[in-house]
């Protein structure tokens, strides 16, 4: 047993507008939060459904779109997606997924129902809960905000408090505690549950590339540069490569230009120092590779690209195949 919605909203001090099932429309058009939970009662912490069942139909369906979906860098099965996804449900809990609405609660309520999965856009997060053979069993709880980003920080600390040892220590990630749908515990940190490629290609893939990270690099010979080209099925971005993690970054790597690659990490990357071609939302551009002995290897991003991929105190992930990376977002 952990926590109501009422808690939730009672200890965010908000108050409650209104609830409604799975699939209709929420009538709150205003800056708000929503909180899908199974069960409509808001004082109700346990729920009506107590353990994961998923639908296999969800998981072949989002294996056709993203074909390339892996778990633990391996090719994914739906067993394989199903147990890892299910290693984060949290028994006895009503609350199943807490999101914000910038715009209008019952516009981005909309947005969820109709992202099919496997889709980037219009609203991507939460897609576990499409996983669900219960999904048309759900409610949505809703609330205003004039400040959403901030109402559902507190909503997801005060989940996040509730959660009793014994149960976090059964998660598959048990430092890392937000509702069963929720992917970002908080803003730029993400659970660690080990899947990638779990989004469609981008459809522009063709953006021009952008300069070399760094003026120290820009004078590099032409005989070191590659031609910039979209990614490719031939590219680590399609989800081919070895995928590793990258050093914890620290506010004073984010005010660098240089990538951390811990030693667990650079036996995927080339053992000389040279150039890498990476690919990161939809650019390709040629970034230096120093190996750095038996320290940390270093990829010089630029500082730009180093002040956004990451918020503090996180590691990013990324695929590498040769001499290209494909860094995750």
């Amino acid at each position: 047993m952990t926590i109501s919605v009422g808690e939730l909203f009672e200890k965010s001090e908000l108050l409650p507008a209104g609830v409604v099932q799975w699939g209709e429309q929420a009538e709150l058009d205003l800056l708000g939060v929503y909180i899908v939970a199974s069960t409509p009662d808001l004082s109700d912490r346990v729920g009506r459904i107590g353990i994961y069942r998923p639908d296999t139909s969800a998981f072949d369906t989002l294996r056709s779109r993203c074909p390339s979906v892996t778990v633990d860098g391996a090719p994914a099965t739906n067993e394989k997606l199903a147990k890892r996804i299910g290693a984060f449900w949290i028994p006895e809990s009503a609350v199943l997924y807490i999101g914000l609405a910038g715009t209008s609660v019952r516009k981005r309520v909309n947005q969820y129902y109709s992202t099919p999965i496997g889709n980037r856009s219009p609203h991507a997060g939460g897609w576990w809960l499409k996983t669900l053979a219960d999904l048309e069993a759900l409610y949505v709880h809703y609330a205003a905000a004039e400040s959403p980003k901030s109402a559902e920080a507190r909503l997801l600390n005060s989940f996040a408090a509730a959660i009793p040892p014994p149960v976090r220590r059964a998660l598959h990630d048990p430092e890392r505690i937000a509702p069963f749908a929720n992917i970002e515990v908080q803003a730029g940190m993400r659970k660690r549950h080990g899947m990638a490629g779990y989004k469609k290609e981008r459809a522009n893939a063709a953006t021009p590339p952008i300069p070399a990270a760094g003026a120290a690099f820009s004078a590099a010979p032409d005989s070191n540069r590659a031609p910039a080209r979209p990614a490719s099925a031939g590219t680590a971005g399609s989800g081919s490569g070895i995928r590793i993690e990258s050093q914890i970054i620290t506010d004073k790597d984010r005010a660098s230009s240089n990538l951390r690659i811990p030693a667990r990490s650079k036996f995927a990357l080339p053992r000389a120092d040279g150039y890498l071609e990476v690919s990161y939302q939809d650019r390709i551009f040629k970034a230096r590779w120093r190996v750095n002995g038996s320290r940390s290897g270093t990829i010089g991003l630029g500082r730009t690209i180093m002040s956004s991929i990451e918020a503090p105190n996180n590691t990013i992930w990324m695929r590498v195949d040769g001499t290209r990376v494909f860094i995750e977002d």
